[in-house]
Order: C-alpha cells, then structure tokens, then sequence
C-alpha cells in the first residue's frame, strides 16, 4: 500500500497557503551515526531555511514534504507533524484496513453478486471470495441454496432491505441474500435453519440411508413451498424459486449457481404449471436438454412415425400423471377424476395409434422420453 502523496500535498498547500514539494529521503537528511535502513526522524527538521516533514512513502522508499520555514509559524509545524503522524499511522496499518472496508450489508452482497456471477461465466477460473468482504466464515458451512427470478419487469418491486427481513423472519436466522440482477436473487442459509440441528441421523454421513434423504427432500419440498407462498405475497408478477441440497458454497459456489439457473430453464420447459423446481427431479430432463437438436429430432422420427395423439393436451396431461404415479392406473384415475375404464381406454387408444403400450415398462420409457424431447425440442 502507498501512500497518496499528491492529495497530501495539495492538502497542506490548501491550509498554509505555502507551496510544498515532495522530495526523495537523501544522506544529507539523515542524523550523524543513522543508515538508509534507520528509522527516519518522527519530528520536522530545518536545513537551509528549509522545513523537512519525513514520511514512508512506500514500503521501502523514503521522502519528505519539503517547504521554505519562514512559511509556517511553529503552532502550524506541530499540526502538519501531527498530521503526518497519523497519516504513518494508517499507513502502517493500511494493509489490514484494506482488506476490511466499511460496506453496508447490501454493497458488500451486490459486490458478492457480481464476482459470483463473473465466476459463473468462467468456471476455469477458480478463485475464491474476495477477502474484504469477509465472506469467509459464511461460505465454509454448510448452506442450501435457493435461486429466486423473477419475470419480466419488476417496476418497484421488493427491495433488498425489505426482501432481506421478510427472509430472516421466515428462515429464523441470519442468511445471505445476494442479488444477481434485477430480477434474481440468491438466497443461502445455513442446513440448520432449515432441517434443524438435532437431526441424529444428520450427525454420521456415511450412515445415511434412502430414507434419510427421502425425509430431506420432503422436508426442503415442504419449506420451499411456504417461502413460495410468502414471498408471493410482497412480490410483483410471476417469479421462479430453484432449489439444491446443501452443500458447502466455499468449494463450488459459481457452478452450483450454474446448476439453479439451468433448473429453472429446465422447469419452464419441462414443468410448466410450476413454479417452484428441485434439482434433484430433474436429472433426465438435463441430459435431454444437452442433447444436439438434429439428433433430437432424429430420434422423435424413429420412434414412430404417427404421434399426433401425443400431442393432444389432454392425452399428454393424461401420461405425465400416469408416469408422477409410477404408471398405477387406480391412482391416475382417481387424480384425474376419470373411471378406471376411461383411463383404459385412453392408454388403449395410444396403443393402438403409437403401438406402444405405456403400462408395460420398455414402452413407458420410450414414450416418457419422447414427450420430454418433444418438449424441448418445441420449445427451442
């Protein structure tokens, strides 16, 4: 760190009203019996007529304010040597000011936002947060990450103070809420917050079971769905949440952001009667997605060559329940509210035009897959 030598300049000429001129450290400012490497003299000294002020520079490079004595009266030598004294002071202190800057809550998340997202437009690039906004702590625990966007424009939409108290109340605890643009927000809290503490099962990582995390996607599913219904209250227009298990952010913070962004791009194409999307749901919808359009449609050819049924609203509403309930033809009919007859039907028929039977489990595949690249590729 160096000191602004020029500004310091002109603020001594401004109060004195006398010009004063920077000059490098020489053998000749120095006391009898001191080296280069001596501490320099912590008061002015006279030579010539001249008045001396030394002063560090730099680390290693010595100079002094240098001004014609007959400028300053002794009262205003003491106030510059004062001056000086603490601009040293700063100085030597400088390094660790730096690096500890006064931000409000919300400068220091906005700038968090911004290398976030610099980071996740470049993942080769690994680095971690900057030290001054002393992130550090935070991103070493253990957090679950939520992505919040909005549609469209917000035009005096919830602000970051606002945003920021309607989360802490509903989440119990601090949290960091990082904005990304206009419409999108980042939302980490600790694990805690949302699955509590005490969880026994929580305390022996290699011990979990299917059951265990069963019970944290009910339990983070169950959250999300209330802080849907809350923020829908303050929030102008149609909005998404996205939300991951958790993890520690200090180790893939911008590519699990990454993550996020592509579920609610995969939501809207995939699920678009919700608002609130889980990663974890949406595993095959993100291979789909990757693959290149000409094989998409390659496939969607081959697989047969009639599918105009498949594209009928209601026969394609009629699968997507059939498939969310492991192809059981009781419960389809009772979500759709159909006799279990009319629901035999319907799959008879897409037999019949399709040659695909969906009860069985190679055909259900086959046609699952279908209506999802159908979809994506739609949509694209």
């Amino acid at each position: 760190m160096t000191l602004n030598t020029e500004w310091i300049q002109q603020q001594l000429q401004n109060i004195i009203q006398a010009p004063f001129t920077i000059v490098p450290w020489c053998a000749e400012m120095m006391a009898e019996g001191q080296t280069a490497d001596s501490v320099m003299p912590d008061r002015s000294f006279i030579r010539d007529s001249k008045l001396y002020f030394p002063f560090r520079a730099s680390v290693g490079e010595l100079a002094a304010f240098m001004v014609e004595a007959r400028h300053l009266t002794d009262r205003e030598r003491q106030l510059v040597e004062a001056l000086l004294g603490n601009m040293e002071q700063v100085w030597q202190n400088g390094t660790q000011l730096a690096m500890n800057p006064i931000y409000s809550e919300e400068e220091r998340m906005n700038r968090f936002g911004q290398w976030l997202i610099q980071q996740a437009a470049n993942l080769h690039n690994e680095e971690e947060a900057p030290d001054e906004l002393q992130l550090h702590d935070s991103l070493s625990a253990c957090m679950v990450p939520i992505l919040l966007h909005g549609e469209g424009t917000q035009e005096g939409g919830i602000a970051f103070p606002q945003l920021h108290r309607l989360l802490v109340s509903y989440f119990g605890g601090e949290l960091l809420l990082v904005p990304l643009d206009k419409q999108s927000w980042l939302i980490m809290a600790k694990k805690e917050l949302l699955l509590g503490a005490d969880d026994e099962r929580d305390k022996d990582t290699e011990t979990k079971d299917a059951d265990f995390m069963e019970s944290l996607e009910e339990v983070l599913t169950a959250f999300s769905l209330g802080l849907y219904e809350l923020i829908a209250n303050e929030w102008v227009g149609v909005f998404h949440l996205a939300v991951s298990k958790p993890f520690i952010p200090s180790r893939n913070l911008p590519k699990e952001l990454n993550m996020l962004w592509e579920t609610i791009h995969l939501g809207k194409i995939f699920r678009v009667t919700e608002h609130i999307h889980f990663s974890w749901e949406l595993h095959l919808e993100r291979l789909l997605n990757r693959i290149p359009k000409e094989q998409r449609i390659l496939f969607l050819e081959q697989l047969m060559k009639s599918s105009v049924i498949l594209k009928d609203s209601e026969t394609v509403a009629t699968l997507d329940i059939f498939f969310q309930l492991d192809c059981n033809v009781s419960e389809t009919a009772k979500r759709l509210y159909v006799h279990r007859n009319t629901l035999i039907y319907r799959l008879d028929k897409i037999k019949q035009e399709t040659g695909l039977d969906v009860r069985t489990f190679n055909d259900a595949v086959l046609v699952k897959l279908y209506l999802l690249l159908y979809k994506v590729t739609k949509r694209k």
